[in-house]
């Protein structure tokens, strides 16, 4: 395998840049305010770097301009100029989807904020993301407040009453229910509480929405849309076509190693990251081929085992399970595949593999194996799309009768009579 660099011109970057303003609905004014930006970092480039870019040049030109700072820049606008930068380096690596970070805020305080420090390292160690941490941590940091506030001294004089009044008092009931109940359930494994009170707190019925489905078309077109003669492109089909075929979720493609592989047994072993439950899949002949031609052809020389790497600068990073999600979505866009209101990552490939199953007459058991849920329900979330199946079940619609079948006869002319 060669060491190879991917050329990013600033012109591409500004453009890339401009993608994800569209797909994050930027109003006219936060556009213009980075238009002056890329401007002159397009002038910068053009004369120093023969319009090339790479987050080195990037720093540079923020470099350049800070000395500017404050004779000829106001504070505010040199902070344009750093978020721009950032912006750039963000979409050449694939994540259309950042946005400068506001300042986290701060937990609410109580007398029990070392249980919370606790709390929050065990969902750390549990393989949560830290933004899933904070939203819950934020939850249960205002909970154990309001107890405090109930001059509850120790965490097992809670009582059902404290919980009940507690959700009660809460603008997220979902979030309320789905953090406490674990951090209950929690509590009462590490003794914190002398019952399972994780098993009071009140559910609340959420909508579930319908599954983003493609057709096998469809996803045919989206394979047959990337240029498998570039490194880029043939990273990118590996990943596709294991998305599509497979129904891997994106974290679990991310952190797929050259150890997960066996090209001689022709399988896929892994642990998913979101269940922790194993699982083997079987190599197929066109992902065995994709991926002995990334390998050998195009992945970029290091020392880490993951297998798909990142295409930019320093190269040999492991890819992250946005950067997947980017990679799909992004495709979606170059096939021409209307979305027509539909989701585009890999969960959208997923949910299709699901329906192609199920329309092939697999009963859910096989489906629940493919896809690796640990429950036997959670495959029954796809009969919701299986119009034509459900059709098959329909009943007959009865005969009118009685007074609907009077006001049918006479054109309504019986309604004064019967309900005036």
């Amino acid at each position: 395998m060669e060491m190879y660099e991917e050329t990013i011109y600033v012109e591409d970057a500004i453009k890339m840049v401009e993608i994800s303003f569209d797909k994050q609905g930027a109003s006219f004014s936060t556009r213009r305010r980075y238009q002056s930006v890329f401007r002159s970092l397009a002038s910068f480039s053009n004369e120093y770097f023969h319009g090339e870019y790479t987050p080195e040049i990037g720093e540079t030109f923020l470099w350049i301009n800070e000395q500017r700072v404050p004779k000829f820049l106001a504070q505010t606008t040199f902070k344009t100029y750093v978020k721009a930068i950032q912006r750039a380096n963000h979409v050449i690596e694939g994540d259309f989807d950042w946005m400068p970070s506001k300042p986290s805020l701060e937990y609410a305080k109580s007398r029990f904020d070392k249980i919370v420090k606790d709390y929050a390292e065990y969902l750390r160690n549990s393989r949560k993301t830290n933004s899933d941490v904070r939203a819950r941590i934020h939850i249960i940091a205002r909970f154990l407040q309001y107890i405090d506030r109930q001059n509850i001294a120790e965490l097992n004089e809670i009582t059902p009453q404290h919980i009940y009044s507690a959700f009660q008092s809460a603008t997220d009931k979902g979030g309320f229910r789905k953090s406490i109940y674990s951090f209950l359930q929690y509590a009462y494994r590490y003794k914190l509480i002398p019952a399972n009170f994780s098993l009071i707190v009140p559910t609340v019925k959420r909508h579930i929405p319908v599954p983003s489905i493609y057709s096998m078309d469809e996803i045919c077109s989206l394979l047959n849309s990337i240029d498998c003669s570039t490194n880029i492109g043939k990273r990118n089909y590996a990943i596709i076509l294991i998305a599509a075929r497979l129904g891997l979720r994106s974290c679990d493609i991310a952190a797929l190693t050259l150890e997960n592989v066996d090209f001689e047994k022709n399988t896929i072993e892994i642990t998913q990251l979101k269940t922790g439950e194993p699982q083997i899949l079987p190599l197929l002949d066109e992902i065995k081929v994709a991926l002995i031609d990334y390998i050998n052809n195009a992945r970029p020389k290091s020392e880490s085992r993951h297998i798909f790497l990142k295409a930019i600068l320093p190269l040999g990073q492991p890819m992250n399970p946005h950067g997947i999600y980017t990679i799909v979505s992004k495709q979606f866009e170059i096939a021409g595949v209307l979305q027509k209101g539909r989701r585009r990552g890999p969960h959208a490939l997923r949910a299709s593999l699901a329906t192609s199953l199920l329309d092939e007459g697999n009963e859910y058991s096989v489906i629940q194996e493919v896809l690796g849920h640990t429950s036997k329900t959670a495959a029954k979330s796809y009969v919701k799309i299986d119009i034509a199946h459900l059709r098959s079940f329909a009943l007959e619609v009865p005969e009118p009768g009685g007074n609907f079948k009077r006001l049918l006869a006479d054109g309504g002319a019986a309604y004064e009579e019967i309900y005036i």
